[in-house]
């Protein structure tokens, strides 16, 4: 197997790019193939050995969607395993909506509404099987179907199948101010096979379990909003010696407001232990209020608190430990003149324990307090921070004290950095530690490289009698090879070393016992290398682009249609061949009947309009020549426009023969349109609407010596674009007669 997966990932490596190439005419798209090998040992035992291959692959195609394929096989120590492996449909127009198809892995978020509060997280719902999703706007249905997932592997993420079945639907809507969301999920546990896994056992073992959950997030003004949930749950037990008879409602509900001087958050939650019962987490069966503040007088000065109270075992089973917690946390962090900046925080939690209902309670108090000084100056910031740490308790008491240095540098291309941790614990058996870390990275040009390491002994994770000595290293880096060939490679190596307190060897030895000095000794460390190579053709040059391209170019559709009339004072006629357009782009022309029909008209608000310099010779734009509908997916929208017939004024001027006449004016009035008659003496006034005008006859333009032998002004009425009566006009030559003299000549 492990062979077959070495061959496949270069032969695709090798043979993809003339693959993609051949769709780059067709439209956008993306593909990586990559190749990753990780392996991890602790001393010379090997504990994990993992190759594999990566294939992905998005094409935008017009009309249907995004269409995208992965496909991660690889062998774990020779076994063949998958990782997020799937394919996925994606913004498929149909029946109004939106939809989108997986089959494979997929994954949902834990609420339907995103939760505002820092307190509480949600994991996610990851399963193999299939997803169904309808989106329109703000409005989104889904279903689902499969077997749950966990990631249980170190940097080449492989699925993991657990034995829970997960069935469910869910609704999302967003308004004005309110976002709403609904779930129903059904929980099914193979319990045969949990009985024989130690990962995924729960303090209840469920048989199966039903969730029906509402949530919303309502913006009441401005930054203020208020989250809630409520959820209603069944569920069967495995175990018939356990009762469990809690509340089967679950609640989370609280305000929330961020400003720049003042933020809250603050809620109380009640959660059943079958709220949320998914393998490999643990989300439910706790009850209490949460509350934080921040308050920001001046911009150089902040306080801020938080405090909270929690139990579990809301059922109050009797067979099952409980845990009650309160927290208190509270502090101030102040800007000083030079770029200095002072951070003081108090914390105290107390914790109470019982194994069962007959058990006594054990109370322990931690108290924890900090003080950090950082300056920041051009390009570096160095920070220093003290902190005391107390624990009382009936089993040990303890009080732990540090002081850390750190100091980072930035550059251009580079940054480091590294501190110290002095450390004090004062106990039974006391100890002084130093704990150092330290870090850089480097970018020079396609090349990035970072490196980390830290190295002292580890007074967290102490005993009474040991201490842990940590040393750990991580070189890697990134290259760009060319301009789709990338490489990935990183080392990491892991020293710990646990040792009994020198108190405590003298002490054991005294008492004749024989102890080595080591108790124990891992030696851990691993490689990781990955190969990749990208390809993009189309339009779109990234990921994030081509998801943006696709949305926009795989539209909701819908219709519109109408009529064009002419509006007559005593009927409607339809007009024929009038142009209509839609946003000035798409076109159509009415038929017989005026009627216009535009399909495939995106979502959303448009302009339908007279194609006013397109209009026949006959028509006028009417009264309604536009009008701004909403197109929704698969509906149609009727408008209606109108436009006016137009007419002529035809007339004639009788006029003496040989007498140019291409000079004299017609003038129509009102108005300043005005015209000249052929040489026949016709004349014609065009696209005239209905209404009263006279016709004037320019007497100045007549030639000399004229007499008018008809009026020189006649009134004309166009009614609805009907014919007129010509309009006659004459004239005549009337030249004078020069007065004859007689003259008598004398001889």
């Amino acid at each position: 197997m492990y062979r077959w997966v070495r061959f496949t990932s270069m032969f695709a490596l090798c043979c993809l790019p003339p693959f993609s190439t051949a769709y780059a005419q067709e439209g956008a798209g993306q593909a990586e193939t990559s190749f990753q090998q990780y392996y991890l040992a602790v001393g010379q035992n090997r504990i994990a050995n993992i190759s594999g291959l990566g294939l992905s692959f998005s094409e935008f195609y017009p009309e249907v969607g995004l269409f995208s394929a992965s496909l991660l096989p690889a062998t774990s120590n020779d076994r063949f395993r998958m990782g997020d492996s799937y394919l996925t449909l994606k913004g498929l127009p149909w029946k109004g909506r939106h939809w989108t198809f997986t089959a494979g892995d997929f994954h949902m978020p834990g609420q339907m509404v995103p939760v505002p509060f820092t307190n509480i997280t949600f994991s996610e719902i990851a399963a193999r099987g299939v997803l169904v999703e309808a989106t329109h706007g703000a409005q989104t249905l889904g279903f689902f179907h499969g077997q749950g997932t966990v990631t249980n592997t170190p940097r080449v993420p492989l699925r993991e199948v657990v034995p829970q079945r997960l069935t469910g639907a869910y609704w999302r809507l967003g308004l004005h101010r309110l976002l709403l969301g609904a779930r129903i999920v059904h929980f099914a546990n193979d319990t045969s096979e949990l009985r024989k896994s130690l990962t995924f056992v729960s303090q209840i073992p469920f048989k199966n379990a039903t969730v029906a959950s509402l949530s919303s997030l309502y913006s009441i003004a401005g930054p203020l909003k208020l989250y809630g949930e409520a959820a209603l749950s069944t569920a069967a037990l495995d175990a018939s010696n356990l009762v469990v008879k809690g509340p089967p409602v679950s609640l989370l509900t609280g305000p929330f407001l961020d400003t720049k001087r003042f933020a809250l958050r603050a809620n109380y939650t009640l959660q059943s232990a079958s709220y949320f019962p998914l393998l490999g987490y643990y989300m439910g069966d706790r009850v209490g209020p949460f509350a934080e503040i921040r308050f920001r007088p001046v911009d150089r000065f902040e306080l801020y608190a938080s405090a909270s109270a929690y139990e579990n075992n809301v059922a109050r089973t009797p067979q099952l430990a409980t845990f009650r917690n309160t927290t208190e946390s509270a502090g101030a962090s102040l800007q000083l003149p030079g770029g200095i900046s002072v951070n003081g925080q108090l914390t105290k939690l107390d914790l109470s324990t019982r194994a069962n209902a007959g058990s006594s309670w054990l109370t322990s108090a931690d108290r924890q307090k900090a003080v950090t000084v950082a300056r920041s100056f051009s390009h570096q910031n160095v920070r220093i921070t003290l902190r005391e740490f107390q624990d009382l308790s009936p089993l040990n008491s303890l009080r732990q004290k540090s002081a850390e240095f750190d100091d980072s540098i930035h550059l251009k291309r580079m940054s480091f950095g590294g501190g110290m941790r002095f450390q004090r614990m004062i106990s039974v058996q006391s100890r002084t530690t130093v704990f150092y870390h330290g870090s850089a990275n480097i970018q020079i040009g396609r090349v990035s490289a970072y490196g980390n390491f830290e190295a002292g002994n580890d007074l967290l994770n102490r005993t009474l009698f040991a201490t842990n000595t940590i040393s750990t290293t991580v070189v890697g880096t990134t290259a760009t090879l060319s301009k789709n060939w990338e490489i990935q490679a990183e080392a990491y190596r892991n020293n710990l070393v646990t040792e009994l307190n020198p108190q405590s060897i003298f002490v054991l030895q005294g008492q004749g016992v024989l102890v080595p000095g080591t108790l124990a000794a891992l030696n851990q460390w691993s490689l990781y290398f990955r190969l990749s190579r990208h390809f993009r053709w189309g339009a779109a040059p990234v990921a994030a682009d081509l998801a943006q391209y696709a949305a926009r170019r795989t539209p909701l559709k819908g219709l519109i249609e109408g009529f064009v009339m002419e509006r007559l004072a005593d009927r409607n006629e339809p007009a024929e061949g009038v142009t209509v357009a839609v946003d000035e782009s798409q076109t159509a022309v009415t038929d017989k009947d005026g009627h216009f029909r535009f399909s495939d008209v995106p979502e959303g608000r448009h302009k339908v309009a007279l194609a006013v310099h397109e209009l026949p010779a006959e028509f006028d734009a009417g009264k309604t020549i536009e009008s701004a509908v909403i197109v929704l997916p698969s509906k149609t929208v009727r408008t209606d426009l109108d436009v006016i017939r137009l007419s002529s004024i035809q007339g004639s001027i009788a006029y003496p023969k040989d007498t140019q006449i291409d000079a004299i004016v017609v003038r129509l009035l009102p108005g300043t349109q005005y015209t000249t008659p052929d040489e026949q003496g016709t004349f014609t006034f065009y696209n005239i609407r209905a209404g009263k005008y006279t016709i004037s006859l320019d007497e100045k333009t007549l030639p000399n010596f004229s007499v008018l032998t008809r009026p020189a002004t006649v009134a004309v009425t166009v009614a609805d674009g009907g014919p007129t009566t010509p309009v006659l006009f004459g004239f005549e030559i009337h030249k004078p007669e020069k007065p004859v003299r007689n003259v008598l000549e004398k001889k």
